[in-house]
Parts: structure tokens; sequence; C-alpha cells
């Protein structure tokens, strides 16, 4: 049991090593994965607030409209914050982003893995770890 968790941790560490680029410098753009229907990702800059990227993802479904989402990725005091919104524009969660620093899980964290044409966003903590999207890069139209 130690050995798993020992594993975990490096993993773990691994999937935060610092990344050459911010963030959002990764995520800006649009993103889609073909494997079971569609799920498109665009990042682009909001309008409305400096420095903070407006995501939208939308799941393709064998009938009736996609099932749309709306996530933020703004700058905090504490690296990057991952933020899901409602209807409204009100976030209902927030993880913060991790970035190569250890510690606790507590409250989840947002683990964005972009490298090349690839990105996978996932938030690891209380409970099952939870893919938000995983694709490769697309044109934005």
């Amino acid at each position: 049991m130690k050995r798993a968790i020992a594993c975990l941790m490096l993993v773990a560490a691994c999937a935060t090593a610092p990344a050459d680029t911010p963030p959002d410098q990764q995520l800006r753009g649009c993103w889609i994965n073909r494997d079971v229907g569609a799920t498109t990702m665009r990042w682009l800059p909001d309008r409305n607030r400096p420095n903070v990227l407006a995501g939208s993802r939308l799941v393709y479904r064998q009938s009736g409209p996609p099932v749309a989402t709306r996530f933020t990725l703004e700058p905090s005091d504490q690296g990057h914050s991952l933020c899901e919104l409602d209807a409204a524009g009100a976030a209902t969660e927030c993880w913060r982003v991790a970035r190569g620093e250890g510690g606790s899980l507590e409250g989840g964290r947002a683990f964005i893995d972009a490298h090349g044409e690839r990105l996978r966003i996932t938030v690891a903590g209380d409970g099952p770890e939870r893919v938000i999207f995983q694709g490769r890069r697309d044109g934005c139209d």
C-alpha cells in the first residue's frame, strides 16, 4: 500500500511539473475530441476582464442540442484558478491550477496538461478524478 501511495505521489509530481508557458497561453485556442460523438472546447480572452480566458465546452449528442458548459481561467494570488460557471455566469466551483507545487488535494486541484497539439484538463481531489476535457487542437471558426 505504501508503494502505491508513493507511486501516486510521484505521478502527481510529474503531472504538475512547472511548465515553461503559463496555463492561459497553453489553453488559448480551439480543441476537439472526436472519440465518441464530438466534444469541443474553446478558450478565448474574456472581453470584459483582462488576463482572463473564457472557456466554452460543447458536448454533441446523438439527438437534441449540445450540452454547454462554461469556464474561466484567471490569475489569482496563488497562481491561476479554473472555475466552472452557471448559466448566469457565476462561478459554481473553482479549483487552483497545479503548477509543480506539492500539497493537499483537498477541495480539488485542476491539472492542465497541454503539450503541442494535445490538451487534457482534469480535477483531482475530493473524489475520483474528473476529466473536464481531453482532445486535440482544432481550428477556430
